[in-house]
């Protein structure tokens, strides 16, 4: 039996037919590979496009949001600096209260260091009998006398000093008789000087005065101070004559130590040349003020009403009372320097240390 055959040409033959991806209809095998290619040519034309399209996407995103990116930098740049401002204004504002509440600090201490002074005077007026009564005797001989009495009073003076303030450097100018160089001195360094013209006269002259001014220039001290029991017409006690500080002979002591206490007291704060200046002008002008006279009366009238209870007792107890005396004397020096140094670590402040008045609780009596 003869079969039907059908001869399939091979596909690279020129006689092979392939169906058209496009149409489908027949097309011979070198058109198929034709239309395959450009199918693939334009498959690769819109996939560019495509990620062209994307790329340009893409890059238009990024660009908005690096715009909002540096939008928000800006704004946390400005939120920034206002926070920054507004811990600078409270900075500003807690130093303020620092300072008030430190100064508020300083006037009740300075105001109990009043109360105190004026306590150990009147605790310690048995110590200053017996040279109150040296001086006051010694003012009673220059008033009969006249004229200038000389040496004696300034030795005096000098010996009463030295056993008043041990810790202190006390000499006299060789060169200038009757003057005392009083140098303060506190942990072996000297917080000041005052130079003491201890010659009592008679009659009252502006020379004495204007003489001690000059000396008080060449050895720079911070005070001088003229002792005398005689004063000019309407003067009487305490008065300044030329820059000098004249007073009379029994008020020296009170007078060196008020003196003598500030100047320690500026010397542990370490005060710049012009406020340790300013220091010393505004006190020069408070020992000079009728209230100030007016207290160191006052002070000097009560030792002077327990001078003359102690003298009755002095005449049997003058030994047990001059050990006493310089007793009291020491105890007094080391509850000052006590005092001088509470007072600088209450008042100094270490770096970043907040200090508020509820950490003291400090009570005034006037």
């Amino acid at each position: 039996m003869e079969r039907n055959l059908r001869v399939v040409p091979p596909p690279d033959s020129p006689n092979a037919t392939e169906k058209c991806p496009w149409c489908g209809s027949k097309i011979t095998h070198a058109k198929f590979l034709q239309v395959q290619a450009l199918i693939r040519e334009d498959e690769r034309k819109k996939l560019a496009e495509q990620e062209r399209l994307i790329s340009t996407r893409l890059r238009k995103e990024v660009a908005i949001q690096q715009q909002k990116l540096l939008k928000e930098k800006q704004a946390i740049d400005a939120e920034r600096a206002k926070l920054a401002k507004q811990i600078e204004a409270v900075k500003q504002d807690a130093e303020k209260k620092r300072r008030k509440e430190i100064a508020d600090i300083r006037q009740i201490l300075q105001k109990d260091r009043d109360a105190a002074l004026l306590k150990k005077e009147a605790e310690h007026a048995r110590e200053r009998a017996s040279m109150e009564k040296k001086i006051a005797d010694l003012s009673r001989r220059v008033s009969k006398a006249g004229g200038d009495v000389g040496e004696g009073a300034e030795l005096d003076l000098f010996e009463e000093l030295r056993g008043a303030f041990p810790d202190d450097q006390i000499s006299r100018v060789k060169s200038q008789p009757g003057i005392i160089v009083h140098d303060i001195r506190y942990k072996g360094r000297s917080s000041g000087k005052i130079v003491i013209d201890a010659t009592p006269r008679a009659a009252w002259k502006q020379a004495p005065a204007v003489k001690l001014r000059q000396v008080q220039t060449e050895l720079e001290t911070d005070y001088a101070i003229l002792a005398t029991p005689a004063f000019p017409a309407g003067k009487r006690e305490l008065f300044i004559e030329s820059g000098v500080i004249v007073i009379a002979p029994a008020r020296v002591r009170p007078m060196i130590e008020v003196l003598r206490k500030a100047l320690v007291a500026m010397h542990v704060a370490k005060l710049s040349d012009a406020e340790r200046a300013d220091k010393l002008n505004r006190l020069f002008r408070f020992i000079t003020s009728a209230g100030f006279k007016r207290k160191l009366a006052e002070a000097s009238d009560l030792a002077g009403e327990a001078l003359e209870i102690d003298v009755q007792e002095k005449r049997a107890h003058d030994t047990v009372w001059k050990k006493r005396g310089t007793v009291l004397t020491r105890i007094k020096h080391v509850l000052r320097d006590l005092d001088t140094e509470v007072s600088a670590i209450v008042e100094a402040r270490e770096e970043g240390e907040p200090v508020s008045l509820a950490a003291y609780r400090v009570t005034s009596k006037s």
